[in-house]
């Protein structure tokens, strides 16, 4: 019996709303996700729709090639395909078009770029900010305008860091120099003016080692994951020690008697991980205006990272997307969507809104923390108030 034009609009209205609202309980696995969606398609729904019904029931675990053939017998989309797919088709929720946003008065966010569990969020400077030209530890070292050697004969918070160059030395929290008595982290961000010596607050991130014949440091081309990071920042030694315990094991390192974050960093699959994503990456992160990145790891926001100014970004992204790297190495990827507009706002202004507590005092600069329900943040600020850097990490 042929149905009447208002019966079949009917039906049609019907099964939309069964989309988005279906809960993923009435599902039980692939083949049945794969049938729900072939019912919408000969019910002529649309590709919205669908789209939706896949992003709030989940894409299968694996789509056979028998399954990909009757669904475009049935008139699956390419979208509609690699949706179910997942992966590195996956796009962030949310309304069509909602990229680029507005972050706040001064930065944009633009739409994600996606691999595997990881989907980077360029941010954009809207004006430019004048805060001047600096070399990164990485820079003044191999320039030979930089020293970082021990504190006498070896003090394990504190390391010596002399700029002999001409311009200022930026030292990001999190990064990594081996060496010394011991390998360490660099506990907060730190300014080092030209002709300038400061004692840097750090932590150790190597606990089975005191010893050495030499006293100076290298930078390592690696930060710490995320949880070592805020562990140095905002809690004690024991808490750095743990996290960086907690990173080797996530990822297999090879045993070491002193239980050095080199383990996970020089980890030969963790490089060809990190190629793996810095070839899909780093070229969206090229911009002139972009000075930080959005992370969102299995679909929740991860962090936050903005600097002062594009330059800076450029010279630090690629560290930074590392320790990223490290962090998902230790995940399983749960194939879900990428965060959109409301939810990056949300994890923003929640640490933008909380109370500015001290944290770190040097003499050209201060951090700041701002700790919230979910997240924390670190601001850095120059002795002219501006902010050099903003770091913000999902608790």
């Amino acid at each position: 019996m042929k149905m009447s034009k208002f019966t079949r609009g009917v039906a049609v209205i019907t099964v939309m709303l069964l989309a988005v609202a279906v809960p993923f309980t009435l599902l039980t696995g692939d083949e049945s996700t794969v049938k729900e969606v072939q019912k919408l398609l000969k019910a002529e729904v649309g590709e919205e729709t669908i789209l939706k019904f896949i992003s709030a029931n989940g894409a299968p675990e694996k789509l056979t090639a028998d399954e990909i053939i009757e669904l475009k017998k049935t008139g699956a989309s390419q979208a509609v395909l690699l949706a179910l797919m997942g992966g590195a088709s996956r796009t962030p929720t949310g309304a069509p078009g909602e990229f680029p946003f507005d972050l706040d008065e001064h930065h944009s966010v633009d739409k994600p770029v996606v691999h595997g569990l990881m989907a980077i969020y360029p941010i954009k400077r809207k004006i430019p900010a004048s805060i001047g030209s600096f070399l990164t530890i990485d820079e003044a070292v191999q320039q030979n305008f930089a020293v970082v050697k021990e504190k006498g004969d070896g003090t394990v918070p504190n390391v010596i860091i002399r700029n002999s160059g001409k311009l200022p030395i930026y030292i990001t929290a999190g990064e990594i120099i081996i060496g010394g008595k011991q390998d360490r982290i660099i506990a907060y961000d730190v300014i080092i003016h030209p002709g300038k010596e400061l004692t840097v607050e750090v932590r150790c991130v190597e606990q089975g080692r005191w010893q050495g014949g030499k006293t100076e440091f290298a930078p390592s081309k690696a930060m710490g994951g995320a949880k070592s990071r805020m562990a140095a920042q905002f809690s004690d030694q024991g808490k750095v020690w743990e996290e960086v315990a907690k990173q080797n094991a996530s990822v297999q390192a090879a045993p070491s008697a002193t239980g050095t974050y080199q383990g996970s960093l020089n980890k030969p699959e963790i490089q060809k991980m990190y190629e793996e994503y810095a070839a899909k990456i780093l070229p969206s992160l090229d911009g002139r205006n972009i000075v930080g990145i959005v992370v969102c790891m299995n679909g929740k926001i991860y962090a936050v990272e903005i600097f002062g100014s594009p330059s800076l970004f450029a010279k630090m992204k690629e560290k930074l997307l590392k320790s990223f790297v490290l962090d998902a190495a230790g995940m399983k990827d749960e194939k879900v969507q990428p965060a959109g507009k409301d939810a990056i706002l949300s994890f923003y202004r929640s640490a933008m809104q909380a109370k500015e507590e001290k944290l770190k005092v040097y003499e050209s600069n201060v951090n700041v923390k701002r700790p919230a329900k979910e997240c924390i943040a670190n601001e850095n600020k120059d002795e002219d108030g501006n902010v050099m850097r903003r770091s913000i990490l999902a608790k």
